[in-house]
């Protein structure tokens, strides 16, 4: 799968890039408000109420996957350390600033394990992640759980989602990649919500389909792998099944309860539509293109059943993800 390239040198993955604009503007980076809840699977409901030493420390637990983990981490009775620059609603809130490296090892020391979300909006960041695993392990982490990219392994030798991966790979840990593919949190809380909130998505993605995943699905994912006898190696994570946007849409409006319209238009004028709402023509280009290649099948994604065996229960389609979203009050207002 070809990997296109945002502004500030991200990969295309609606996981990352609109927050993930957590990515530049995109949307799981800039992870912002999660309204983390509880997963059901076997083996989650068998450690509810018990807690235990285990101890994991979760950056970006501000933010879109990073919340719903230390949700989930804090559910199993595992102690959660929330690493950031800020305290999140979940987890001890332990001091993480990528532009500062004597906080690193602090915010790992003492724990067992990691999940480690790269800001792709934070400048230097991507460059830094690799010093930072090592950080984390040096510290004692005997497991790194990294939110990696659906299309990680078509990327350049130089990609920072690569070369985190490979730094995970040749380390002294037990190691998972959480690979996802386009998050459907973007409609309501990243650069297309906008356009979900006036009821119209005007998107140059034709009729091609996607296994978008809800965030939800991820971070159930990522806590499975951050387990003491959790799964390692790359884990996909997709929706059940591969829909196109206009299906996106009517879930979006049934669950608002009023037209949500999807559109095919072109690239051009999407960017100007993502201009008029304040994008900058440069990453509006960018996603154009992403989605674009969606359009013509140059993107295809494969739908995987890791969130199935690993979870115990199938992924969210996009109608339970509208559903959930409206009535926890994350879908864009008008």
């Amino acid at each position: 799968m070809a990997r296109a390239r945002a502004p500030t040198g991200q990969p295309v993955n609606h996981v990352q890039h609109v927050q993930h604009a957590d990515h530049v503007q995109h949307a799981d980076h800039a992870e912002h408000v999660n309204h983390a809840e509880p997963m059901s699977s076997p083996g989650f409901v068998a450690n509810l109420g018990r807690m235990t030493d285990y101890t994991v420390t979760v950056t970006g637990a501000t933010g879109k996957t990073g919340g719903h983990v230390a949700a989930l981490a804090s559910a199993r009775g595992w102690r959660v350390r929330a690493a950031g620059r800020r305290p999140a609603a979940h987890g001890e809130f332990t001091r993480l600033d990528w532009d500062d490296e004597t906080t690193w090892g602090a915010a790992f020391a003492g724990s067992d394990a990691a999940y480690i979300v790269i800001p792709f909006n934070h400048p230097g960041a991507p460059r830094r992640a690799p010093r930072l695993i090592e950080a984390a392990a040096g510290a004692g982490v005997r497991r790194v759980v990294l939110l990696s990219s659906a299309d990680v392994e078509h990327a350049p030798a130089d990609d920072p989602t690569r070369v985190a991966e490979e730094t995970c790979a040749r380390l002294p840990v037990a190691s998972a990649a959480v690979r996802p593919t386009w998050f459907l949190d973007n409609f309501t809380v990243g650069s297309l919500a906008g356009m979900t909130a006036a009821g119209d998505l005007r998107l140059p993605a034709g009729d091609g389909r996607i296994p978008f995943v809800d965030v939800r699905d991820v971070a159930a994912v990522a806590v499975a792998a951050l387990a003491e006898d959790g799964p390692t190696g790359a884990l996909p994570v997709t929706g059940p099944a591969a829909v196109d946007h206009g299906a996106v849409a009517a879930a979006l409006g049934a669950a608002l309860g009023r037209p949500v319209r999807y559109t095919s238009v072109s690239v051009d004028e999407f960017v100007a539509l993502m201009a008029e709402r304040g994008f900058s023509t440069e990453y509006g280009r960018f996603l154009g293109d992403a989605l674009a290649d969606v359009a013509h099948g140059r993107l295809r994604v494969p739908v995987a059943d890791t969130v199935e065996r690993l979870v115990g229960r199938r992924p969210y389609t996009a109608a339970e993800f509208a559903d959930h979203a409206a009535r926890h009050g994350v879908m864009a207002a008008r």
